[in-house]
């Protein structure tokens, strides 16, 4: 999986060296689509982004380092939209905020009696991006932006999934009481992208800081931290 997510970011890392130099070299025609002051001309005033993402949780703290077989799920983000703000006189920086619907989870495998428990934990809720960020426009339609700021997400549907061991499923909710995790989490992001007309690509890593173990269930030295790594697709439409 490892090699899987390293293989994703030299990719995009390619496509936005691509990108860059294919624009580079239309600057450098002179034409007046590529004309900077054609660039400087149509700059929008605001942005709209929706679409949608693919989403590997990344785990960390004590309790996922003392389980031998657990690993993150490939999830999914369902994107209600970012708004961004341009600021100044060359509306290069902007502002936005956004809002979005992630699903997340983990499994974990380990071995009883020579037998293997296979338990599986899934949640969805809210998710409230807020972020500030730097656009390099190359041309009118095509672009390269980087973003940073903190997500607020609100697990509202608690976490479900099931326990199998020795032929046998349960549902978790009938062994782990609803309030064992925290069901808000919080974490810190950094975005970056291209967007070649209205299509938009980006590569977003969420880095936690809420220990979803943070209850009166939990022992105190018990942490588990719930980040990701999503590819974000979609459109992306100029407000003027």
């Amino acid at each position: 999986m490892k090699k899987s997510i390293l293989t994703i970011i030299v990719l995009l890392i390619g496509l936005l060296s691509a990108s860059a130099q294919w624009s580079s070299a239309g600057n450098e025609t002179n034409s007046a689509f590529f004309h900077n002051d054609e660039i400087n001309t149509k700059k929008a005033s605001a942005f709209l982004r929706i679409g949608g993402a693919a989403s590997f949780n990344t785990l960390s703290g004590s309790y996922f380092k003392d389980q031998n077989n657990v690993s993150g799920k490939t999830t999914g983000i369902i994107s209600l939209g970012q708004v961004g703000v341009y600021l100044g006189k060359n509306k290069d920086f902007y502002l936005g905020f956004g809002m979005e619907l992630p699903f997340k989870g983990w499994k974990e495998e380990v071995e009883i009696n020579g037998k293997t428990m296979t338990t599986t934990y899934n949640t969805m809720g809210y998710r409230f991006p807020l972020f500030a960020g730097y656009n390099f426009q190359f041309s009118p339609k095509n672009s390269l932006y980087v973003q940073t700021g903190i997500n607020f997400d609100l697990d509202f549907a608690g976490y479900w999934g099931t326990i199998e061991y020795d032929g046998k499923k349960e549902d978790l909710k009938d062994v782990i009481k609803d309030d064992y995790f925290n069901i808000f989490n919080s974490s810190w992001a950094i975005q970056a992208g291209i967007v070649l007309y209205k299509f938009h690509l980006g590569l977003n890593y969420a880095l936690p800081f809420t220990d979803i173990f943070n209850h009166k269930n939990v022992a105190d030295d018990v942490t588990g931290k719930l980040g990701a790594l999503s590819i974000y697709v979609g459109l992306s439409i100029d407000l003027k």
